[in-house]
């Protein structure tokens, strides 16, 4: 007994007290917003004290769990990610006024890497915000002008003949293709020569160090660790600091975007040298970043509502990485998957590939497709707004609200996130008859003109929509258009139906065909 009149506590047990005060404060911490839409008055499932929402997305998928909600709670219903309130809203009325009309209120996307000190990923498109992200949007939007599209076309059609090649060779040898992957050797081809310059051939050399750091981008662990620390750890991101200072690498990202670093530095010395002589992405922010800003009428036009009141007329080096390799991040699996997609829905739904054919043969033949005339395949267009209506590459888009704001009667908070469920508004019955079912003709120009431009948006809507959509576009609509001028998809003893894909997104696990090749 001590001086105090008190019996000495055992270390053992000082230690469990101080564990046990521990995870009692953990989960005061992760639940203390667990009142927040009560409060509101908006409706939603439960939290738990710990994962509030997030083991339904675990158990079930992103896409899955929110067409789940939506269905049972309507278009406005409250989740939370851990301890993170997400408001979701899907009805298109008040998406205009978020996306559009009080777009000045939603500038931003959640900071989704508020955790890392990394330069690069914090200065993409996706990540910056308020003025700085006007103008880097301001410029780098004129890179996708009709004019530069034009210009990058050779390269998306060189790539294409690779691919014809390896088609060819499946042919003769009989095989079942795993059409994921054997898309995505050409997709990252294109985005190689188109952002980089490159010429990496990945479609015969799956080991080229500019594929292999790509594929790090996705690589599962790398994906656990950020979940771990952002939705659970969120007061651990220090560690992430620390680590960047030693040079210290958690996940394969780091390593990756040392690389690309390396890679876009070395590239944008080339085009500085050679001004003019390069027609990618780098080769056109090159021009930009020497502070020279004339645009031409379109490219004026093209830039959009993205008017930042900055005055500095070039992009940093870390500006710069960041938006290639967005580039390469944002374009490479959703490209691959949507042609994929399509390749699927051509072999399952034979009728439309058919008909699809005829219209190739009819206003294209055997020429090689370019800029101007894929825009006269109007079948092929709904064919591909069918398949991203089922699959769209971002089933899931957000906003966060800079300031106290109010939209219809639902008065919104500084500071929250506001999810747009594309997937499940892509999926509603209301617009969409028999939503499961493939069919292109809902988007015929009638059609299309009934409809609230709202209840369909592969790729966002407003200011902050992709600003890569239109070379996404005409990337689709050439290696569609190049591989149906020769060949057929049809179903292998391996093709699965419905496909499965991943818990993550609308990304394809296992999807087999094959190709005939056309008499």
């Amino acid at each position: 007994m001590d001086v105090l009149g008190l019996v000495d506590i055992p270390t053992w047990l000082l230690c469990l007290l101080f564990l046990a005060g521990l995870v009692v404060a953990y989960v005061m911490y992760m639940s203390w917003n667990h009142d927040t839409f009560r409060k509101m008055g908006i409706d939603g499932p439960k939290p738990h004290p710990i994962f509030g929402n997030m083991k339904m997305f675990i158990d079930d998928g992103i896409v899955k769990t929110e067409l789940n909600m939506y269905r049972k709670y309507g278009k406005v219903f409250g989740m939370y990610e851990t301890y993170i309130p997400a408001l979701y809203i899907a009805d298109p009325k008040l998406l205009k006024d978020i996306l559009v009309k009080d777009f000045k209120h939603f500038v931003n996307r959640r900071d989704t890497f508020k955790t890392s000190a990394d330069p690069i990923t914090s200065s993409m498109l996706t990540q910056i915000r308020d003025d700085h992200w006007r103008f880097v949007r301001s410029t780098v939007s004129p890179t996708f002008s009709g004019k530069k599209l034009r210009q990058m076309t050779p390269l998306i059609n060189d790539a294409a003949d690779k691919l014809m090649q390896h088609i060819d060779t499946k042919i003769k040898d009989d095989e079942d293709i795993d059409i994921k992957k054997f898309i995505g050797g050409y997709t990252m081809d294109v985005i190689a020569s188109t952002a980089f310059g490159l010429d990496v051939d990945s479609q015969n050399n799956p080991d080229d160090p500019f594929t292999k750091h790509a594929r790090m981008f996705t690589d599962s662990s790398s994906v656990a660790v950020f979940i771990v620390i952002v939705f659970f750890m969120p007061f651990c991101s220090w560690i992430l600091h620390l680590c960047n200072f030693l040079g210290i690498s958690l996940t394969k990202i780091k390593p990756a975007l040392t690389f690309f670093g390396r890679v876009t530095d070395k590239a944008l010395k080339e085009r500085r040298e050679s001004p003019g002589k390069y027609n990618d992405f780098l080769g056109i922010l090159a021009h930009h970043d020497r502070g020279d800003d004339t645009k031409t009428a379109e490219e004026e036009q093209e830039s959009g509502d993205a008017v930042s009141t900055w005055t500095r007329k070039t992009l940093t080096q870390d500006e710069i990485t960041g938006q290639a390799t967005l580039f390469f991040v944002a374009g490479y699996d959703t490209t691959s998957n949507t042609i994929s997609f399509v390749m699927y829905h051509l072999a399952i739904y034979p009728e439309v590939c058919e008909k699809l054919l005829q219209e190739i043969d009819d206003k294209i033949g055997g020429a090689t497709p370019n800029y101007e005339n894929v825009t006269s395949l109007s079948y092929l267009e709904m064919c591909i707004n069918e398949t991203m209506r089922l699959f769209p590459a971002a089933p899931r888009i957000d906003r966060q609200a800079t300031d106290d704001v109010t939209v219809g009667n639902i008065k919104i908070p500084k500071g929250m996130i506001i999810n747009i469920p594309v997937g499940a508004i892509h999926m509603d019955p209301e617009y969409w008859p028999e939503p499961e079912k493939f069919d292109p003709e809902r988007f015929t120009a009638e059609a299309k003109a009934n409809r609230d431009p709202f209840v369909f948006m592969p790729f966002g809507a407003g200011p902050r929509n992709c600003v890569g959509m239109r070379l996404a576009l005409l990337e689709l609509h050439i290696s569609i258009v190049r591989i149906l001028q020769k060949y057929r998809p049809v179903k292998s003893p391996k093709t699965k139906v419905p496909v499965q894909v991943s818990k993550l997104g609308n990304n394809p696990l296992e999807l087999y065909l094959k190709f005939e090749k056309r008499t």
